[in-house]
């Protein structure tokens, strides 16, 4: 069936109005006007087997009393189809429980006034999925921007900015080069994937490692691999601080157990902690800053007075703040967030 551009501009309308439920009869046409023009949101979320404990299943209640219309999408679903961008998934009118089951997905338009970015689905397709989300129409505001999401995620922009401190770093796809540094500078070194998580592939090494060589040139054989002057500092905990449009909203602070990573999926343990007045400056100047890269939620890892990663896709933590305050952060991020669009 051919695709008829103008077709589709059209009946945009008709098509929305046929995807809602039925205004019952009798209904005010004033409120049925309401129901109409209520602002919309899409959720792009990883899709898993049910539903899980993540930041979406938090955003929704607040979303929802703040009268959006929400449609949960799969991000490993997005697909160009009649030169529309689309994904599939359902809208929500109700939060659903953890571990139920999906409802029966769809194919949506995205065209909603914002789109949140909860996930990133399967390395292999990034780059199309990326594009994808570059091509939304002009009037979509994606949390977080393409940019942010680009240029964060891969840690390379912090590392070459001299307004905060950051650790010492390389980035090779030639393991003798990063070997030469190990050895002729000395000293500890963190080794790990530029753009990765959840503190897989990261390594503390020296030159007299038995396994250096065999573990950088592994790394170095799947792309780049990122070399950073070990700290000292993040033997007293590494704070993970959550900031939303362009403001602090809470943290907490993560101390090795087994090894050296602070990752939680590695066995560290966490507890509630303030900010000192020097990181709270710190702070709010990075939020700042990130706003200013569309970076409008985001996780930071802290090891005064060392800026150590920035976290742009899905931040964890308001789970574990929770946990250990008894407080739910989650409608502070969403009205941040909404607030900064402006």
């Amino acid at each position: 069936m051919q695709c008829l551009s103008w077709a589709s501009h059209t009946l945009k309308g008709l098509a929305i109005i046929a995807q809602r439920k039925p205004i019952k009869s009798g209904t005010d046409p004033f409120v049925a006007t309401i129901i109409h023009s209520m602002k919309r949101i899409a959720l792009l979320i990883n899709e898993t087997p049910k539903v899980e404990d993540d930041n979406y299943l938090r955003f929704l209640p607040e979303l929802l009393n703040l009268e959006y219309r929400v449609d949960l999408l799969f991000i490993d679903t997005l697909r160009l189809h009649c030169n529309r961008v689309e994904a599939s998934g359902f809208e929500c009118r109700h939060p659903p429980q953890v571990d139920a089951r999906w409802p029966k997905p769809g194919y949506r338009e995205i065209d909603h006034e914002t789109v949140w970015l909860l996930g990133l689905g399967v390395r292999e397709t990034f780059l199309d999925k990326f594009q994808l989300l570059s091509a939304l129409p002009g009037r979509s505001s994606l949390i977080n921007s393409p940019d942010a999401i680009m240029h964060l995620k891969s840690k390379y922009l912090l590392a070459t900015q001299t307004e905060f401190s950051v650790p010492e770093t390389y980035a090779d796809t030639n393991p003798e080069a990063l070997l030469s540094i190990i050895e002729s500078l000395g000293g500890d070194w963190i080794l790990k994937p530029p753009a990765g998580s959840l503190g897989q592939d990261v390594f503390r090494i020296t030159a007299d490692d038995s396994q250096v060589r065999e573990r950088v040139r592994d790394l170095c054989a799947r792309g780049y691999a990122m070399l950073q002057r070990y700290l000292p500092e993040i033997e007293q905990g590494e704070k993970r601080v959550l900031l939303a449009g362009g403001r602090v909203i809470s943290q907490y602070r993560r101390i090795a157990e087994s090894d050296h990573r602070t990752n939680l999926s590695q066995g560290a343990s966490a507890e509630a902690c303030d900010l000192t007045p020097e990181e709270t400056e710190l702070c709010g100047s990075l939020a700042r800053y990130l706003l200013d890269q569309g970076a409008y939620f985001c996780g930071i890892d802290l090891a005064w007075p060392w800026l150590i990663e920035v976290n742009v896709i899905n931040p964890g933590g308001l789970a574990t703040i929770d946990r250990l305050t008894g407080r739910n952060f989650a409608p502070d991020v969403v009205r941040a967030v909404i607030d900064s669009l402006g």
